[in-house]
């Protein structure tokens, strides 16, 4: 049998950092609900590639993702080489973690001559998670403000309640890739409409600014990013402000949140005394 021209794969492009420091998602320890992109280069052009996953790493026992469950190949799984380079996008789901799994390409030269090569892939529970505090996290009840920063105007002619700014966390843990988000806020009573999110800024990330779904994105490096809140103070009134993440993921993984409990908080603004006009004589 001849030699294939050029062995397969001069390095597996995906590097799997160490998990040990902290847990994240990689191409060799995918967390479950991860899509990662396996590929390799170093490859001749022209050359078939075909790739699948076997339960052992003898190559006896393939797997169907047709069947199986636990993953999904997101693209066609055979191609001719281009650019020296072959790549399949992969998804693991949910149950993943139960089993251990090698993933195999085969490159065939046009006279038929093959070559084989193969990773083992060891899926992970997921840990990744988005989670909402208050600042600091005991701080859930507070007075109104009452300081002419905030347009608070006690002069009875031009009288304004003014505003209360208050100031959520949004923390990351499990990743240390770009992630993204969308802060949705709410208030009871819910007649108050004058209530916003003023500014989002991260360490690394400055101040984001949402896409046209209302979804930001944070710089890998940004394991927390402030989020500076408005509402208008309602004399007479208690307010109770819900902040909740919704649609959160990994940027480039697509991986979900692990944990829906910790996605939501409430900060209460007690009642504002009423102060009606003067009836001294």
């Amino acid at each position: 049998m001849t030699h294939i021209k050029q062995l397969i794969g001069l390095a597996f492009l995906l590097v799997v950092l160490s998990t040990a420091a902290k847990a994240q998602s990689t191409a060799l320890f995918p967390f479950e609900g991860a899509t990662h992109t396996y590929g390799w280069n170093g490859l001749t052009n022209g050359d078939l590639y075909a790739f699948y996953l076997t339960a052992d790493a003898a190559g006896n026992v393939r797997l169907d993702d047709a069947i199986a469950g636990e993953f999904d190949f997101l693209d066609t799984t055979t191609g001719t080489v281009a650019a020296n380079r072959a790549a399949v996008p992969l998804a693991w789901n949910l149950g993943a973690s139960n089993n251990i799994y090698y993933l195999w390409i085969e490159v065939t030269n046009p006279g038929g001559c093959s070559n084989y090569r193969h990773v083992r892939v060891t899926p992970q529970v997921n840990q990744f998670d988005l989670l909402s505090e208050n600042i600091p996290v005991d701080n859930t009840i507070s007075c109104p403000a009452v300081n002419t920063a905030d347009g608070f105007n006690p002069l009875a002619a031009g009288y304004d309640a003014g505003t209360t700014t208050l100031q959520f966390k949004v923390r990351r843990t499990g990743g240390n890739r770009n992630w993204k988000f969308e802060p949705v806020l709410t208030i009871d009573p819910t007649w108050n409409l004058d209530i916003a999110v003023l500014s989002i800024v991260g360490a690394n990330s400055g101040t984001l600014v949402a896409d046209a779904s209302n979804v930001y994105t944070v710089n890998a490096l940004d394991n927390e990013v402030l989020v500076t809140v408005s509402v208008k103070n309602q004399p007479g009134n208690t307010q109770v402000v819900s902040f909740e993440v919704k649609n959160q993921s990994e940027a480039d993984t697509n991986l979900l949140d692990s944990n829906s409990s910790n996605d939501k908080v409430t900060h209460t603004i007690q009642i504002m005394p009423v102060i009606n006009s003067m009836g001294g004589a």
